[in-house]
């Protein structure tokens, strides 16, 4: 009995040693193919071991930065960064691990994400100061760099962007479950160690199989550099720790006097549902009028814009460029009279 019992264990032994072998064969593999797919938009930078990839057009002081709101590489700024460089010099940047820019350690604050932007930013040579155009949760890591660098700072479009208000006041719809703060780093870990072994490879599903790139709409092409292990790994770790960047951004009440715009989306998203309607356009009100107008205080020269008839994932690109354009033009005239 002991000898079958050892025998057992031997067996499954190997057979988890085989099957951790083959996954990390298998996404060693994948990655490879990512690459071959997926060739870089931008350049790389080392910002000090690390890779992280940007992409600049036009000419023109200040630059405007785009900061992307949720998952996804800064390719999602693509449309919007030639309209910015017909007047200024645009540039769109992978924040850790999005896009072609390298993973980056734990915890993926907005602490930790204004800091590798300001590293990038001065080691790919975009003079300072900047305008930031950051959407949603770009929004509060701009803000967040406005306070580590508030020198750097020439200007803001905040785009419905994050407020850690939301945490005590936004419905249960729009709140997802928060680990306990003990469990953040293991899941993390957790997490890393998936998609290591080609866990994570496995069971996402490609939003274009079998697709070659150069027949993929940019949408398509985003989406599929969403999907990828080392992307979803950023995004989970980001949310892991949104709490943190929440009360990270908390702590920037003022930054400075300099042009702001605050865009705001003045509809609710549409659930299907009457109820959840109901609750999400009373939720809205509080968002227009109470939280959204707490950003305007970032600087002394700033406004808030609401967009009637936009949701938080719809607010026009004329507008945005619009926005941008008014705090580019003002920065240029305040520069002008000293």
């Amino acid at each position: 009995m002991n000898r079958r019992v050892k025998i057992a264990l031997k067996s499954f032994l190997f057979l988890v040693v085989a099957a951790l072998v083959t996954g990390i064969v298998y996404e060693q593999i994948g990655r490879r193919r990512d690459r071959a797919r997926f060739p870089q938009i931008g350049r790389s930078v080392d910002i000090g071991g690390r890779i992280l990839n940007i992409f600049c057009s036009g000419a023109g002081a200040p630059p405007v930065i785009f900061e992307s709101g949720g998952p996804g590489p800064g390719l999602e700024w693509e449309a919007f960064q030639p309209e910015a460089a017909k007047f200024t010099q645009a540039c769109w940047y992978d924040r850790a691990g999005e896009g072609w820019s390298d993973p980056g350690p734990f915890p993926r604050t907005s602490n930790a994400i204004a800091k590798d932007l300001h590293e990038l930013l001065k080691r790919a040579g975009v003079p300072a100061p900047y305008v930031f155009a950051g959407a949603s949760f770009g929004g509060l890591n701009s803000r967040v760099y406005g306070g580590l660098y508030p020198n750097e700072v020439a200007g803001m479009i905040l785009i419905d962007s994050a407020h850690e208000d939301e945490l005590r006041r936004a419905p249960r719809i729009f709140l997802g479950r928060r680990a306990p703060r003990l469990l953040w780093h293991p899941l993390q870990m957790a997490f890393e160690a998936a998609a290591f072994v080609g866990l994570l490879r496995l069971t996402q599903r490609s939003p274009t199989p079998g697709k070659d790139p150069s027949q993929m709409t940019r949408e398509e092409m985003i989406e599929a550099l969403r999907q990828r292990p080392k992307s979803f790994v950023e995004n989970i770790s980001a949310g892991i720790v949104l709490p943190e960047s929440f009360a990270e951004g908390s702590s920037v009440t003022r930054i400075g006097d300099f042009p702001l715009i605050v865009l705001t989306a003045g509809q609710s998203f549409d659930f299907g549902n009457p109820e959840l309607n109901r609750e999400a356009a009373a939720y809205q009100q509080v968002w227009i009028h109470e939280i959204q107008p707490k950003l305007v205080g970032l600087s002394t020269n700033g406004r808030q814009i609401i967009v009637p008839n936009a949701n938080h994932g719809s607010i026009p690109r004329k507008v945005i460029i619009s926005a941008i354009r008014e705090v580019v033009t003002e920065v240029r005239g305040a520069a002008a009279s000293h």
